[in-house]
C-alpha cells in the first residue's frame, strides 16, 4: 500500500508531462472513436486521476476500474468538476466486473504495462464489449528486439515495476491486442523519453 500511495502522489506530475506531448493526439482519437461508436457508456481501465475524462462527451455514463484507492479522491473531484456521471468499480483489468457486452467503448492508455496479465486483460476488455464497440488504446512499448533500446528496457523492468507501479516497458502489447481484435488500427510514433519512447495508439473494433 506505500507504494501506491507513492505512485498516486506522483503519477499526476508524471501524466501532465506524457499528456503534453499526446493531447492532441488523444482528442483526434477519441473523437474518431466517438464518432464511430457513439457510446452511452464507456468503461477505462487504470484511469488514474482522471486525466481522459477532458475528452468525454456531456450525458456519458463513466465507469472507472481504478485498483489504486489512493487515486480515487482526485478521480471523484475531476468527474464532478466536469459533470460526468462516474461509478468506481472495484477490482482488476484482468477479471472487470462487468457483464459480457455491456460497453460500448473501452478506453486504456498507459495501463497495459503495468497490469498483472495483460493477454487476460485484453481478453476481458474484449468480453466486456458489445458487437461493433471500440477499445481505445495508447500505450508505450518494447522497442524492437536485439535493438540497444530494448536492452535497456529489459534492464530496467525490475526498477520500473518496482518504483512505477508494476510498470514493464518491454510488453509488446500491440501485438497482444493484434492476437485478440481481428480489426485493429494502429500507429507507432516516438516520444522524447529515454526507455518508454517507442508508442502505439488506436482503436481495436469487436465485429
Amino acid at each position: 500500500m506505500v507504494r501506491k500511495r507513492l505512485f498516486a502522489r506522483i503519477y499526476p506530475w508524471l501524466s501532465a508531462q506524457h499528456e503534453a506531448l499526446v493531447a492532441e493526439r488523444k482528442r483526434v482519437l477519441f473523437q474518431e472513436a466517438l464518432g464511430r461508436v457513439r457510446p452511452g457508456e464507456v468503461l477505462e481501465i487504470g484511469p488514474g486521476p482522471g486525466t481522459n475524462l477532458a475528452y468525454l462527451p456531456p450525458g456519458v455514463r463513466y465507469l472507472a476500474l481504478e485498483p489504486n484507492p489512493f487515486f480515487h479522491p482526485r478521480l471523484r473531484a475531476r468527474a464532478g468538476a466536469l459533470g460526468i456521471d462516474l461509478t468506481l468499480l472495484s477490482g482488476r483489468a484482468e477479471a472487470i466486473p462487468l457483464p459480457g457486452e455491456s460497453v460500448d467503448l473501452v478506453v486504456g492508455t498507459l495501463v497495459l504495462c503495468s497490469v498483472a496479465n495483460p493477454e487476460k486483460a485484453i481478453e476481458e476488455v474484449h468480453r466486456v464489449l458489445r458487437p461493433g464497440g471500440a477499445y481505445l488504446f495508447l500505450e508505450h512499448v518494447a522497442a524492437p528486439r536485439r535493438t540497444p533500446l530494448r536492452f535497456l528496457q529489459e534492464a530496467a523492468t525490475p526498477f520500473f515495476s518496482l518504483l512505477g507501479d508494476g510498470c514493464h516497458p518491454n510488453r509488446e502489447t500491440l501485438s497482444l491486442v493484434q492476437a485478440r481484435f481481428s480489426r485493429v488500427e494502429a500507429e507507432a510514433f516516438f516520444l522524447p523519453f529515454p526507455v518508454v519512447a517507442p508508442h502505439v495508439a488506436g482503436l481495436a473494433f469487436k465485429g
